[in-house]
């Protein structure tokens, strides 16, 4: 078997314990630890925006570390700050630290394990399947609320929060450094990727040369015009996710569904999500333009949410949901995958933590229009059409990139 496939599987398992034990599962601990620090919802939920905050300003320097010292030292370095994190927090009774940690280890760990890390291992590993590696590993995320949330809700009930996070710091940490060993960082001379029928052939990843190895400098990915508009087109196709997910669970309420169904759409939303993922992994790499094929993904997810407060009732919400869970599945890996082309795979985690930056501005300027636009008006109609509007221009802007790529390919032919 091809080694790119043990790197995609291995870095799913270490994204869904990443992510399923620590933002996946960040709303288990608002009610234990607000009750023993005396914390308002308010004060305990600003620990997930310092989260947030920290991980904006922290991607682009763990990013260009992944391209300068390797993935996997990065991946090493998030290990290390995960249990440096975890029991941290589960011994300290002091919450300036606690919030230090949160906005500035924790990041580190998030963003080092996922988008620097296994992503960009994924994308140096597989250039004729990428978008179909990028997608499949990508179902480690979701299946780190999935898998991962009832676990660390049980053990929650069983040892305490504090227990619980020294406990995992110490287990998890040591497993990550395990599973890294594993992992290798490039092809080797005998790694040939597989071509599938139907898929453009692409250079065998091994066969790369050192210039095609090198990373661009920062001034040479802000040098790019195609940079600029798959960055702008992840942030609005992805930074406006979070506003959609924080309006929808209230919009929902109002209407007299009660918070166990509210938070159900969450969950059909993931499983929708890894659907799509697989959807996408089937489809591969075969002869479809990537970008016509998001920007269509965009348009149709932008029709849906700006459909979403129209109808009355908890079954056509929860379909319209699940349509656009899988959609969202789909459109995160194949942004990515665009990336990867755009910069190369060993330029893909730096340029991918400066996009990770435009993705956070966007997703907190998004969020914060969402509530004035609510307070001005009353309802969630003009919320979810200008999030929809959002999106909408994140498909627009793949439709120029195409006719981008299209005038490059003529001029390189004539």
């Amino acid at each position: 078997m091809y080694f790119g496939w043990v790197v995609v599987i291995v870095g799913a398992l270490i994204m869904m314990l990443t992510m399923g034990t620590t933002v996946g599962v960040f709303g288990l601990y608002v009610l234990p630890v607000g009750e023993e620090f005396g914390l308002s919802r308010a004060e305990v939920n600003s620990g997930f925006a310092l989260m947030n905050l920290g991980g904006a300003v922290i991607a682009p320097l763990v990013g260009r570390a992944s391209d300068t010292f390797t993935a996997r030292r990065v991946m090493v370095a998030g290990a290390l700050c995960y249990a440096l994190a975890s029991v941290t927090i589960g011994l300290s009774h002091n919450l300036w630290l606690s919030a230090a940690v949160i906005a500035l280890v924790l990041p580190v760990t998030v963003g080092g394990m996922t988008s620097f890390g296994v992503m960009a291992l994924v994308t140096r590993w597989f250039a004729a399947q990428r978008a179909r590696a990028l997608s499949l590993a990508a179902i480690g995320m979701s299946l780190g609320s999935i898998v991962m949330a009832p676990f660390v809700g049980w053990m929650l009930g069983s040892l305490g929060w504090r227990h619980m996070l020294v406990g995992q710091g110490v287990v998890i940490g040591l497993l990550f450094l395990v599973m890294i060993f594993f992992l290798r960082d490039r092809p080797g001379p005998n790694d040939i990727e597989p071509v599938p029928a139907g898929t453009p052939v692409a250079p065998p990843a091994a066969q790369q040369t050192t210039a095609d190895t090198k990373p661009l400098s920062t001034r040479e990915i802000l040098s790019r015009p195609a940079f600029y508009v798959i960055a702008l087109t992840m942030a609005f196709g992805m930074g406006t996710v979070q506003a959609m997910t924080i309006s929808l669970i209230p919009m929902v309420q109002e209407t007299g569904i009660g918070m166990a169904a509210a938070a159900g759409l969450i969950s059909i939303m993931g499983v929708a999500g890894i659907l799509g993922r697989l959807a996408l992994a089937a489809v591969g790499d075969r002869r479809v333009n990537k970008a016509i094929a998001l920007s269509i993904a965009l348009a149709a997810f932008a029709a849906l949410v700006v459909l979403l407060p129209i109808p009355s009732g908890y079954l056509p919400v929860a379909a319209l949901v699940a349509v656009i869970g899988f959609l969202g599945g789909a459109i995160m890996p194949l942004c990515l995958a665009i990336l990867a082309d755009i910069v190369g795979p060993y330029t893909f985690a730096s340029a991918n933590g400066l996009a990770s930056l435009i993705i956070a501005l966007v997703g907190a300027v998004t969020i914060r229009l969402s509530g004035d636009i609510f307070d001005a008006t009353g309802g969630y109609h003009a919320v979810f059409a200008l999030l929809g509007g959002a999106i909408a221009l994140g498909s627009l802007l793949m439709l120029l990139y195409a006719r981008m790529t299209r005038g490059a390919t003529k001029a390189a032919t004539a």
